[in-house]
């Protein structure tokens, strides 16, 4: 068995608007809060669309693994700004629950309907360690596919809108599946 890329997507934040537009038929009806979680959904909708997995997914057939660097500590940052500005009225309820590394996966979870594992992974520089643990989950058979990937820091003087975030993931499955989905096959390097 060998776990091969039959999806994979690159979307910075600058793009987000573009990214909507080809992601309208995909994505459901949802309110985004925060421009990562924003990010983050529509980035797999349009891997999950463009691989040609059924959305929504409604089964434990894919599992997700997110990768989340100091990006997440963005949305702590808007939440408390708002505390220190306005005091305790200044507290978000709506954006509180964003606050945590996990909320990114549930919100991709909840979107597509993906019951498999969802985990993050704190990284630094590369999603590197998250795709090797996808690979060795597909490995030991504890999923049939996965989504790994992750959200990146680009440039902290940026802003949003000229790129500050990166989104990458990777749609990988075992060979035998992929060929049986007639998936294109982007890499065979994970020997």
């Amino acid at each position: 068995m060998r776990p091969v890329i039959t999806g994979m997507i690159k979307i910075s934040s600058d793009d987000i608007e573009y990214a909507m537009t080809r992601a309208k038929d995909i994505v459901r009806q949802m309110r985004f809060v925060n421009s990562l979680v924003q990010l983050t959904v529509v980035s797999i909708g349009i891997l999950l669309d463009e691989a040609k997995i059924n959305i929504p997914v409604g089964n434990n057939d894919i599992s997700l693994f997110l990768g989340v660097d100091d990006s997440v500590e963005d949305i702590k940052d808007e939440y408390f700004n708002g505390i220190l500005k306005e005091g305790v009225l200044g507290a978000s309820p709506l954006l509180f629950p964003y606050t945590t590394p996990n909320s990114l996966a549930a919100q991709v979870t909840i979107a597509f309907d993906i019951r498999g594992e969802s985990i993050t992974v704190p990284i630094k520089n590369t999603h590197r360690n998250v795709m090797e643990y996808a690979v060795e989950c597909i490995d030991g058979k504890y999923t049939s596919m996965a989504i790994a990937g992750g959200i990146r820091l680009k440039d902290k003087n940026l802003t949003i809108k000229d790129g500050r975030y990166m989104a990458e993931f990777f749609l990988l499955e075992e060979v035998g599946n992929a060929e049986k989905r007639g998936s294109k096959i982007y890499n065979y390097s994970w020997e």
